[in-house]
């Protein structure tokens, strides 16, 4: 190494900068794998914040739809009783109707057979 009055050689002034570009190299390369290593990190947490978020949609949305559905039932309930309770309405005055025809016609019939006997 020829040096003189502190200063180097160019060979060894080309080594220092070589050396510091190393340097400068490996500390970009360390800070861009920190970002990276940074953002994938975020990536994760904003994925699995979206996946909750989904989930919580997805079950609100499932509530809803259940609700729904019962409350439609009710109703469908509600009617089918009110048509049942109509027909056992309507089945009980034809039942009335029927048996006061009969007797109607049993004592139709005993009468005639009355006037026939005389």
């Amino acid at each position: 190494m020829i040096a003189t009055k502190n200063k180097f050689s160019p060979l060894d002034q080309i080594w220092q900068t070589e050396a510091e570009v190393t340097r400068r190299v490996a500390a970009a390369r360390d800070k861009a794998e920190g970002t990276l290593a940074e953002a994938q990190a975020q990536a994760r947490q904003l994925k699995n914040q979206a996946v909750e978020e989904g989930r919580r949609q997805g079950q609100a949305q499932y509530k809803d739809i259940i609700a729904a559905a019962d409350e439609e039932a009710q109703v469908i309930t509600s009617q089918t009783n009110a048509q049942a309770e109509e027909l056992r309405r309507q089945g009980k005055e034809r039942t009335d109707r029927a048996v006061r025809l009969a007797v109607n016609i049993v004592i139709g019939l005993e009468r005639e057979a009355k006037f026939y006997e005389r």
